[in-house]
Parts: structure tokens; C-alpha cells; sequence
């Protein structure tokens, strides 16, 4: 079974986490503003420096867990100029489209560096770097799957509240707090630590097992 937490896999987790998590919120900050919204970009979040996304406590759990996260993101939905529901949905698919391109980007990546780099398949320096490139596409794939989850704060509930009608906007209102408590619990309590710690190891080595064919 691939090892997730070793300290040999901190630096291309780190990696990876950094360009999904930039990518991420900038996919979101991009489509805000192309739609109307200028709020991300008026908070320097149109931007692919991960300073700019990067929080404290959720870069810590990716050093010392399987799941980081980054800043929240701020969305004003008055702003949007057409059809702001649809709008709001838009923004909060971005995220997890972008994640999914760059799954298939460093997909390709890894296969082809070779080719890229001369045709030296055996370099040491290749092999290096494919190790990264696997962890971008593990990474990458599943904060996409995660941020699907419909849990607030996650991009799944944003979404599914933008396709509901307005008359029932108000639910998501009043039990966002109770989803964001149980995603609290998921992440501190046995049954939670449990969960993340089996599914990232059997993604990872699902993942690698694509590779392997």
C-alpha cells in the first residue's frame, strides 16, 4: 500500500497540494469576475501565487494529514449580472472542473515527460519527477471528489444550492452551520480520521495502480 503520511512523501504532497489548491480558488476567483462578481479579484484572489490562498491551519493538515485547504473564498451573488443562480453554480463547478483538467494534464504528463525531456526514460531525474506528477494526480483528483461532497463548506453544497429554487434557498441558510459541524466532526473525531485515512491510501494506490497498467 502506498505510503501517504511518510515523511518521504511530504514534499510532493506539498507540491501537488499547492498547485491544486492555486488552481482551485483561482478557477473560482476567474469565472466571480468574468460573470460580474469582482470581489475575489478586490481581495487579491485572482491570483497564482499561493501566498495569496494559503491558510495556516489547513496547510498544516496537509503536512500532517491527508486533507488541507485553503482560504474561503469570498463570493458576493448580488453582483453577478445575469441570472445569479446560475451564475453562483458556475463559479463554485469551476474548482473542481480545473482540478479534474489538471488530473488528465499531469495524466499525460507523467507519460510523456520522457519524450519531452529527450527520450531519457531512465533518468534518475524523470523517475523523480513522476513520483511528483503521480501526487498532483492523486491530489488534484481527490480534492475534486471531496469539494463534490454536499457539505458546507465544500463547493458540492454551493453548487447544489445555486440549482435550487429560490423559495427554498433559505434552508441552505439555516443548516449550513449543522453541515459544517459535521464536516468538523469528520475531520477530528476516530470515525472521520478512520475515513480519510483509509480512502486516500486506497485512492492513492488505485491511482497508481492506472499507472502501473
Amino acid at each position: 500500500m502506498l505510503s501517504y503520511y511518510h515523511l518521504e512523501t511530504l514534499l510532493p504532497r506539498l507540491f501537488a497540494f499547492l498547485i491544486a489548491m492555486t488552481l482551485h480558488d483561482a478557477a473560482h476567483a476567474g469565472v466571480a469576475w468574468l460573470l460580474g462578481d469582482r470581489t475575489a479579484r478586490e481581495s487579491k484572489r485572482l491570483s497564482l501565487n499561493p501566498l495569496a490562498h494559503l491558510d495556516a491551519l489547513g496547510l498544516a493538515m496537509i503536512i500532517f494529514g491527508p486533507y488541507g485547504w485553503s482560504k474561503k473564498l469570498p463570493v458576493d451573488e448580488s453582483r453577478f449580472k445575469k441570472r445569479p443562480r446560475l451564475s453562483h453554480t458556475l463559479v463554485y463547478l469551476a474548482g473542481p472542473f480545473t482540478n479534474l483538467l489538471l488530473v488528465l494534464f499531469f495524466w499525460w504528463l507523467y507519460f510523456f515527460l520522457p519524450d519531452l525531456v529527450g527520450g531519457a526514460t531512465e533518468s534518475i531525474t524523470v523517475e523523480q519527477w513522476r513520483v511528483y506528477l503521480q501526487y498532483c494526480v492523486i491530489v488534484n483528483l481527490m480534492i475534486c471528489l471531496i469539494h463534490m461532497l454536499p457539505l458546507y463548506p465544500l463547493d458540492g453544497w454551493h453548487i447544489i444550492k445555486g440549482l435550487v429554487p429560490y423559495k427554498k434557498q433559505g434552508w441552505f441558510t439555516r443548516n449550513q452551520r449543522y453541515a459544517l459541524i459535521l464536516v468538523i466532526v469528520l475531520l477530528i473525531t476516530p470515525v472521520g480520521q478512520w475515513a480519510l485515512g483509509h480512502i486516500y491510501p486506497f485512492a492513492a494506490q488505485f491511482v497508481m495502480n492506472l499507472f502501473s497498467i
